[in-house]
């Protein structure tokens, strides 16, 4: 295997074993949950459903390899990083599973011990039991096992929200579902661990005062063999006294590491310009770029998705890294050259000279502000608005009447546009794209087009009572909008840098726009605009279409008068 598909399958390697525990947490939560009912109703899930699901030989060896992999993979991804500089992302990626593996290492290592080896039925009844028959360190106990279920938890969720945004084409679709998992999910599992330890601390406090002093401890007793609890209570001191050991060494490796990577394993990246930038082996060639101030395009933020950063790689010393399963991939896609590569996934070990193929420095002069070198992405609900032929009113009026009546639909809707939240993206002979993404909430950035375009219609209904009487002429358009992921950034030249978007979602909008003329609508917009805009969707006439350069069909409603929605 050579290193690039090496690097391909362990970066495979630890998001697939990042996978099976994220559903082991999802599932374990879930169960959790259930003790808000009874603990009873817990232990029944527990005994019928998750252990079903886990405890077999098959889901054994996936959930605790699994754990090993992701653990020893994470430890190799801090102790070989050749630079601290990181996103606050980042940070949390790294420092929170470091903290919640303190607590997480003795959870799981009492209860493989004790059902491995020692055969205890491990339930809720049992766990809450011997959690409360030490009642001062009840408390701790409670805000442990909350801050371990929410470090483990968001270091898992910000990695299932990546790869689903990334790989999944209709993530956006649904994410506001996924974003109900991600914080729903975990809020019913500390709700329920919560109500577990309540309920069991009642009934002990009842059984006390009817004379049952012993009655957590019958419990305790009945269940775990006399000859385990030696062993049981030997795995808490054992991990809180090696893992600071090893904690402690991780760092001291990674500091290393980035100590020589710094100051004894660099490499000379020489650009077209004469310019020379020294930076540790194993730096990419973007990164290099940036960390030397020097312009380089990369619209896409250094994920492979774009080929913004292709570079053509002039002369280099030894053999040049093999171009990663993503690299290979961008480059097929785009039909580039074989001495071609992507500055983002080129990580050279050796001096390298190299010429930037998409924007390089002699043509973004001006483009100084970092959001010019790369880009961001994000949904954006975009509206597109075209007149219906105006090419031939054009032919038939004088110059200034033409400018005269396309400054009056400028007028009205750029002033509704910008009224409802959205801004003016770019004027296309006498189409307008309009681009809303003000808000967090995509739910409120499709409301404000959808609510852009239905005062468009009335407005330019008054407007066209204007033209009739001026100009013997009435005013016809039609209007897409369409919601998606897409690249926002600032692109142009020189002085005339704007941030503007590049997607599917503005290809798509577009489309809507030109169907209007088919359906004889004023708006044509996707079913899924008109869900999260709130619209009665029974009002309007559906349809499932397929839309050049898209592989998916279309779910969209056509709207004869958008003057006649109703959106609050």
């Amino acid at each position: 295997m050579i290193k690039g598909d090496l690097s391909t399958f362990v970066r495979k390697l630890r998001v697939w074993s990042g996978v099976i525990l994220f559903f082991y947490a999802f599932t374990h939560l879930l169960n959790h949950s259930v003790n808000i009912l009874s603990i009873e109703a817990g232990d029944y899930v527990n005994e019928n459903y998750f252990d079903l699901l886990w405890k077999n030989v098959v889901g054994t060896v996936l959930l605790y390899g699994s754990l090993g992999v992701h653990i020893l993979l994470g430890f190799y991804a801090v102790g070989t990083r050749k630079s601290f500089k990181m996103t606050s992302k980042e940070w949390i990626q790294i420092i929170f599973p470091i903290l919640a593996l303190l607590l997480l290492l003795q959870h799981v290592g009492a209860i493989a011990v004790a059902t491995k080896i020692f055969d205890v039925d491990i339930n809720y009844t049992l766990l809450i039991s011997l959690m409360i028959s030490e009642p001062a360190e009840v408390a701790a106990g409670t805000v442990l096992f909350s801050l371990m279920t929410i470090f483990i938890w968001v270091h898992g969720a910000i990695g299932i929200n990546t790869l689903l945004r990334f790989n999944m084409e209709s993530y956006h679709k649904y994410k506001s579902y996924f974003y109900l998992v991600f914080y729903g999910v975990p809020i019913l599992g500390v709700f329920g661990f919560w109500a577990a330890l309540k309920e069991q601390s009642f009934i002990a406090y009842a059984k006390t005062l009817q004379g049952d002093e012993n009655f957590i401890f019958s419990i305790i007793m009945e269940s775990v063999p006399q000859e385990a609890f030696p062993t049981l209570m030997a795995i808490e001191p054992l991990v809180m006294n090696n893992y600071p050991l090893i904690v402690f060494g991780l760092i001291v490796i990674a500091i290393a590491n980035v100590v020589r990577a710094r100051f004894f394993g660099r490499i000379k990246i020489h650009y077209s310009n004469n310019k020379i930038v020294s930076v540790p082996k194993g730096t990419s060639v973007l990164e290099a770029s940036r960390l030397a101030g020097i312009p380089h395009q990369s619209v896409c933020g250094g994920k492979a998705r774009c080929t913004t950063c292709r570079i053509h790689v002039v002369s280099h010393e030894g053999d040049l890294p093999v171009p990663t399963a993503l690299e290979s991939n961008a480059i097929e896609r785009a039909g580039l050259e074989a001495d071609v590569r992507l500055a983002c996934q080129l990580k050279p070990t050796k001096d390298l000279t190299i010429i930037p193929l998409v924007n390089p420095e002699n043509s973004l002069e001006g483009a100084t502000n970092r959001r010019a070198l790369s880009g961001k992405e994000q949904e954006t609900v975009v509206l597109f608005i075209d007149l219906r032929d105006f090419t031939k009113l054009s032919e038939k009026k004088l110059p200034y009447d033409v400018v005269y009546i396309l400054n009056k639909y400028y007028s009205v809707c750029g002033k509704i546009i910008e009224e409802q939240g959205g801004r003016l993206d770019k004027f296309i002979g006498d189409g307008i794209m309009a681009i809303f993404d003000s808000s967090s909430e995509v739910d409120e950035n499709c409301r404000n087009a959808v609510k852009s375009g239905v005062q468009i219609s009335r407005d330019m209904k008054t407007l066209n009572d204007e033209m009739k009487i001026d100009f013997s002429e009435e005013i016809r358009f039609g209007m897409g909008i369409h919601s998606g992921d897409a690249i926002v950034g600032l692109m142009g030249y020189g002085k005339t840098f704007t941030e503007t978007v590049v997607g599917d979602n503005v290809n798509v909008a577009s489309r809507l726009e030109e169907l209007t003329k088919n359906y004889k609508a004023e708006l044509v917009l996707s079913k899924y605009v008109a869900e999260k805009a709130k619209l009665n969707l029974n009002q309007f006439k559906g349809d499932r279409v397929k839309i050049r350069g898209r592989k998916e069909d279309l779910d969209i409603l056509s709207i004869a008068d958008a003057s006649s929605i109703s959106v609050t």
